[in-house]
């Protein structure tokens, strides 16, 4: 009897359901459906109005497979041709998810139950789902599903985000004296957050900093009354330390105070996770972030997936058939070493 799961199929056809995220309910329901062919009990949590996370088999098991059913906009539709399989999600993580499903039918025909399976939403944007997983989930080992290029990480930066906003004072633009700039004050703290050391990690490298975002301002003949940046920093050492410095960034030159006209709002706060080592599979050590940070009370940490992250989030996104082969086995192997 042929498989159930032809993982470059799941793939196409998961692609093919646009779920960018607070809409992941279509490929919810479609895995929801899958699970089932596979005999696992299926349950739901409601993380959010219209948003739900799926968990699968048995309570508390030796493993878990989970991964994310949201994607980054905009929605790239499914192409193929003889080597890749291409469109939103295909490495990030719909190709991954495939590849889960079609280990666990292997395993399960070898007889190794003790494995389910945890989907969250949200994992783009703030984790919703994976938070509400961690206060209700458990099981011995979580293997998270990201593209690592088939290699085990050992350990991914953690991330600092925030909202910078400064308040100036308008007036004509020929006559500065009589205002202040809340962009030229601005501009100038940002250049200290770049050149700031945020630390470094023997295993991860130099910390980050990215500003990804400025807004302010009303016309260019006056002085900006508002401005505001959006900061990330990837966090390779503790948490705590890399906001004090951030911080430290926004001292008024005048008066080696806080400066009262700026506020450092704090949006995300993500742990640089170190994860479990399995013989033998090669290892790397990947810099983005994933949902890892927020399921550590769900169980022991493994971060594993085929494709590359350099195609993750890319118009031309994409993941090899070969790579997803690759995936599969390697997915039986961990079930093998990890269910009891």
């Amino acid at each position: 009897m042929p498989p159930l799961m032809d993982h470059h199929q799941i793939a196409r056809e998961l692609i093919e359901l646009e779920s960018i995220t607070g809409n992941e309910e279509p490929v919810v329901a479609y895995l929801e459906k899958r699970l089932g062919e596979l005999g696992l009990e299926v349950r739901s949590e409601e993380v959010a109005p219209g948003r739900r996370n799926l968990i699968a088999g048995p309570e508390n098991p030796a493993l878990l497979f989970c991964t994310h059913t949201d994607t980054v906009p905009p929605y790239v539709p499914l192409s193929e041709d003889e080597e890749y399989i291409y469109g939103r999600g295909a490495c990030d993580t719909k190709g991954i998810t495939a590849c889960f499903l079609a280990a666990g039918e292997r395993l399960l025909s070898e007889g190794l139950d003790d494995f389910g399976y945890l989907f969250v939403v949200g994992e783009e944007v703030d984790n919703i789902g994976a938070a509400a997983a961690n206060r209700s989930v458990r099981c011995g080992h979580v293997v998270v599903g990201e593209p690592t290029e088939n290699k085990l990480a050992l350990a991914h930066k953690g991330a600092l985000g925030a909202r910078v906003t400064v308040e100036g004072r308008a007036c004509h633009s020929a006559y500065p004296a009589e205002g202040d700039s809340a962009i030229h004050r601005l501009l100038g703290y940002l250049q200290k957050v770049l050149r700031a050391d945020f630390g470094s990690s023997e295993l991860l490298g130099p910390a980050t900093v990215n500003i990804g975002g400025i807004e302010g301002g009303v016309a260019h003949n006056v002085l900006a009354p508002t401005a505001a940046a959006e900061v990330m920093i990837r966090v390779v050492s503790d948490i705590r330390e890399v906001e004090r410095r951030l911080v430290e960034c926004f001292v008024d030159p005048a008066t080696g105070e806080q400066d009262e006209k700026v506020t450092v709002e704090v949006t995300l706060r993500m742990e640089s996770p170190v994860f479990e080592r399995l013989e033998g599979f090669e290892e790397t050590v990947v810099f983005y972030g994933t949902d890892a940070p927020f399921l550590l009370d769900v169980g022991k940490l493994v971060l594993f997936g085929p494709g590359s992250i350099v195609d993750a989030h890319t118009e031309g996104e994409k993941i090899s058939k070969a790579a997803m082969d690759e995936g599969v086995e390697s997915y039986v192997r961990m079930g093998r070493l990890l269910i009891d």
